[in-house]
């Protein structure tokens, strides 16, 4: 099921930058040709320009793309990688839940705002963050499960430092 929504966001940010070109770039024409534009455009392209930073915020922490150093990581014994790891996921989960609280309360403000010229509700900038959020923290939730299970073994290493393909094991 991890790989099917990966799969399905890698193709909604597909379609996201597929829809900011054909708006900005149609605009740009709209001005230079025409001597008018599409209103929307701007708007949308950036309701668009923050999920798909959201989103791939999201792809990258699944395959731990974000920065980590791991050299002093590499030379513990693997019973206290296992330790460090776990706590690590803790603390990133204790961040995560501030970000899942906070855009979950700038939601629900921004349902009573809209933009000037599509109408749509601002919660939509904030719904961002709030499932941006919420994907990691389930990420984080299914690896602490793996990770708390697996014992603590030279073969199990890896789990504590590679991506969250192992996840699907469970």
């Amino acid at each position: 099921m991890g790989n099917a929504l990966y799969g399905v966001l890698t193709a909604v940010m597909a379609m996201s930058l597929l829809l900011m070109l054909i708006l900005v770039f149609g605009n740009v024409v709209m001005r230079y040709v025409f001597n008018s534009g599409i209103m929307i455009s701007e708007e949308v392209a950036r309701m668009t320009f923050v999920w798909l930073i959201f989103i791939g915020s999201v792809l990258a922490f699944r395959a731990k793309q974000h920065l980590a150093v791991n050299m002093l990581m590499v030379r513990l014994p693997v019973k206290q990688q296992k330790v460090i790891h776990i706590l690590r996921q803790l603390l990133i989960l204790a961040v995560l839940w501030l970000l899942i609280d906070g855009g979950w309360a700038q939601t629900i403000i921004g349902l009573s705002t809209v933009t000037p010229v599509a109408g749509v509700p601002i919660a939509v900038f904030s719904g961002a963050v709030w499932f941006c959020a919420t994907a990691m923290a389930l990420m984080i939730l299914a690896d602490l499960y793996v990770a708390i299970r697996a014992p603590a073994t030279p073969g199990n290493a890896s789990k504590f430092m590679t991506s969250y393909d192992y996840v699907e094991d469970i």
